[in-house]
């Protein structure tokens, strides 16, 4: 499934709020979601995903989001080529508006780079999250534990892209 991921970045921080539903359920996170049929490209849907979970909060457009990475997410059973999860992830540093909480994303807060909370988020977080902040976009492949507390298999590789 294809899906997204963005973190809004300013003034040295970023801004993350506790994931309500689904995988993740509890912990800080970027906003994202899967692709619908209706949205154009991954990035319309990266846009339309930010501004609903951040409660019709901030606003954005395609060209404003810096590509950094897309990452294919396994769960443990599954044993075939192809994820789970195939997320493209941004940054976004031109918006406007603020995150509101919603019944899918609670306590939108900013932190500094140097606070995020990884011992609060997924475990592949610590892993990729802090490649996001340096000049290089990367492809990656991550493989979770059966109850998603432990990455068992994870690969990082420098690649340009275009998403």
């Amino acid at each position: 499934m294809k899906a997204t991921l963005v973190f809004p970045i300013k003034n040295n921080q970023i801004l993350l709020a506790k994931k309500m539903k689904k995988v993740g359920a509890g912990k800080w996170n970027g906003f994202g979601g899967k692709s619908e049929l209706e949205d154009v490209s991954i990035r319309h849907t990266a846009c339309r995903e930010l501004f609903e979970e951040s409660g019709l909060g901030i606003q954005t457009t395609p060209e404003k989001l810096i590509a950094k990475a897309v990452i294919n997410f396994y769960f443990f059973d599954n044993q075939t080529n192809e994820p789970n999860w195939l997320v493209a992830i941004y940054l976004v540093q031109d918006f406007t508006g603020e995150a509101l909480s919603t019944e899918e994303m609670q306590m939108p807060t900013w932190f500094s780079i140097e606070s995020i909370p990884y011992h609060e988020m997924l475990p592949a977080d610590k892993d990729f999250l802090p490649k996001l902040f340096g000049e290089k976009t990367f492809i990656g492949k991550v493989r979770f534990n059966q109850d998603m507390t432990k990455v068992i298999e994870s690969d990082y590789s420098e690649m340009p892209l275009e998403i």
